[in-house]
């Protein structure tokens, strides 16, 4: 350029990253906006470049990855001229542009990770595989991985303390918070991290009651530098095991001690925990993964094929990311089947090995579907007796576990209403209607209810 951009537009930096940052949001959605350029401002400008500061080194290598060509593009629009673009972190310690962090990425899986060395009878590891470096980002957890890798940079230090991830199973939350401990490891190996799930924490109390070890069991627990504990939901109807975590988290928390946790539901819905629990709960961050879109699933397949590598067909991967939708566990499952099978069978890794892995998968039992089974299964899933859905109670968790019974008995028979009802204790075809009324607006308002109610439909849809 031969004049400066800022003196030729007569604009500061500011202005011109106020109208980039306005065209990059009319072009990414509103979630990806708010997570990846609201927190960015401009520094300067200049005829060669303009600097943009970003809260650390992740967010210069998220969105030179993903966003570098809409950025550029933006900033050619606002300015008529092409200029270079460049990052500073706000943290020194950290890299000052794209490059040098895709630098410390490599370094970084160069390296062994390190696990440190925790004296004691409850110790576990931290699975090395579940790392950032191959969780697949998207739309349906990209602001949740954000805030794991600023905890797992600074934890203790963040006002993500605790860290919650919720979400149905098999989404990721568990590789994610284990990311969140070898990235820790990695960067401290003197961190003393430790994984559980809530079940092995009340197992590991059980025990220390019974071998008179609790003050034993207690130090151990609030020795952790970085606790990362694994569906906290079992924790409900568990009244000591409840006192013990409340006293852990105090102590790690005033102690500046990080904590991440993960739930299969939002926070407010798990019954039965003290409202003190859910009360700590609610200091810190709470974070949700939702199932992944197409263009995520697709991307996890191809992942694990290069993992493998093996190649597979890519109108194969395109047919599982298509009919498995909500669960990436269940995913990975079906074509690490498909690999199996080519790798021993030497089978074909064609659209019908897909189509049988596929219909073993998502329909495992044919037989009709009753009224009946529709009731023991949901009962099972809301931790019910089917009893209990046909009595008149007006008890909230009965009431909710009935309507979606009813609601599924609708979409899933062939059956009227006034059958319906008559299943469920007698009742009258308008309360099967208002049920039916009451599940699609919870549906709509609800991810997490939307996820469990998809799941059990999973298990009873056999027709479909």
């Amino acid at each position: 350029m031969d004049t400066n951009v800022a003196e030729k537009l007569s604009v500061t930096a500011e202005t011109v990253w106020q109208n980039v940052q306005e065209i990059i949001k009319e072009n990414i959605n509103i979630r990806s906006y708010n997570t990846w350029f609201a927190p960015t401002r401009a520094v300067e400008i200049s005829d060669q470049h303009i600097r943009i500061s970003v809260p650390n080194r992740f967010f210069c290598e998220w969105i030179d990855n993903h966003y570098s060509k809409l950025v550029q593009n933006a900033l050619t629009q606002t300015l008529g001229e092409p200029v270079h673009i460049q990052y500073q972190v706000e943290d020194e310690s950290m890299p000052s542009s794209p490059y040098q962090a895709n630098d410390w990425q490599n370094e970084v899986k160069k390296e062994e990770v390190k696990q440190p060395t925790i004296q004691s009878p409850y110790y576990t590891r931290i699975n090395e595989r579940y790392i950032f470096e191959n969780f697949i980002v998207g739309d349906s957890n990209n602001f949740a991985y954000a805030a794991a890798r600023a905890v797992a940079d600074s934890p203790g230090k963040t006002n993500y303390n605790p860290l919650i991830v919720y979400g149905g199973t098999g989404l990721g939350k568990t590789h994610l918070i284990q990311a969140i401990g070898n990235q820790a490891i990695q960067k401290n190996p003197s961190t003393k991290v430790y994984y559980a799930s809530s079940e092995t924490f009340t197992s590991h109390f059980i025990n220390a009651i019974q071998q008179n070890k609790v003050a034993e069991f207690s130090a151990f627990y609030r020795s952790c530098d970085l606790l990362l504990l694994d569906d906290i939901q079992f924790f409900s109807n568990k009244g000591k095991t409840q006192e013990e975590f409340f006293h852990t988290f105090n102590d790690l928390h005033q102690n500046g001690k990080q904590i991440v946790l993960t739930s299969d539901r939002p926070i407010n819905e798990l019954n039965d925990l003290e409202e003190r629990l859910i009360s700590r709960f609610k200091w810190g961050l709470i974070v949700d993964v939702q199932p992944p879109d197409f263009e995520t699933r697709l991307a996890i397949l191809r992942n694990k094929c290069d993992e493998s590598e093996l190649a597979i067909p890519g109108d194969v991967l395109e047919y599982l990311a298509v009919n498995l939708m909500d669960n990436v566990r269940e995913l990975e499952g079906a074509l690490t089947k498909i690999l199996a099978q080519v790798t021993f069978t030497s089978a074909e890794p064609n659209l019908e090995l897909a189509r049988s892995i596929v219909s073993e998968i998502a329909k495992p039992d044919r037989t009709i579907l009753t009224i009946e089974t529709i009731m023991e299964h949901t009962a099972k899933m809301f931790d019910l007796s089917e009893d209990q859905l046909r009595a008149k109670t007006r008890k909230k968790d009965v009431v909710r576990a009935r309507q979606v019974a009813m609601y599924l008995a609708k979409q899933l028979t062939q059956h009227s209403l006034v059958t319906i009802g008559l299943h469920f204790g007698g009742r009258d075809h308008s309360t099967v209607i208002h049920a039916i009324e009451s599940v699609e607006k919870n549906l709509k308002a609800d991810s997490v209810f939307r996820q469990q109610i998809e799941s059990l439909k999973k298990h009873l849809d056999y027709n479909r």
